[in-house]
């Protein structure tokens, strides 16, 4: 999640900074009221998923390599992610 956290951060604050007219105090406290929750999941989601991602032994790595290889087990981690990914609503800025 942090590429897609990174991407959504970028576009709201830099639409905010837009918004605000050069008063960064106001655009900063848009962005952190918009973005706070979201990236608090995406940082909570993590926590739970970096060690499996990234084993330290190698039995972790076949132990990810076999669990990933399957279809049902792959799908419902995507559908997990779904639900972390849409908790924010983007508006569209000018």
């Amino acid at each position: 999640m942090g590429t897609g956290t990174a991407m959504v951060a970028a576009y709201v604050l830099a639409g905010e900074l837009a918004r605000a007219r050069g008063d960064h105090r106001v655009a900063f406290a848009r962005y952190e009221s918009r973005l706070r929750k979201y990236a608090e999941g995406c940082q909570a989601g993590g926590g739970r998923t970096g060690k499996f991602y990234a084993p330290a032994t190698s039995a972790g790595i076949r132990f990810r390599d076999a669990l990933l290889s399957r279809p049902l087990f792959l799908n419902a981690m995507l559908r997990m992610g779904e639900r972390v990914s849409t908790t924010v609503e983007l508006p569209v800025y000018e």
